[in-house]
């Protein structure tokens, strides 16, 4: 009986070749990141604004319709003699 040589069959497995980044690509990245930061901070203080604005005016319609007022008066809004 002849055997045949055994010869070993050898597989390369590489990982394929990434695209570079170039210095522009990671600056354009940290731009658009830090613009999302700067938009959702911009709707963010919108949407807070006006919560306050309308907590303000319906507080003000109640205390209205009440006549209480709660707080001081500083009576600003006469003329200085």
């Amino acid at each position: 009986m002849l055997q045949e040589p055994i010869t070993p069959l050898i597989i390369e497995l590489t990982e394929p070749a990434t695209e570079q980044i170039s210095v522009g690509d990671v600056l354009m990245g940290a731009v658009s990141f830090a613009g999302v930061f700067i938009l959702v901070g911009v709707a963010l203080a919108l949407v807070f604004a006006g919560a306050l604005i309308a907590l303000r005016r319906r507080r003000a319609r109640h205390s209205r319709a009440d006549g209480d007022m709660p707080g001081t008066r500083l009576g600003l809004h006469l003329p200085s003699r």
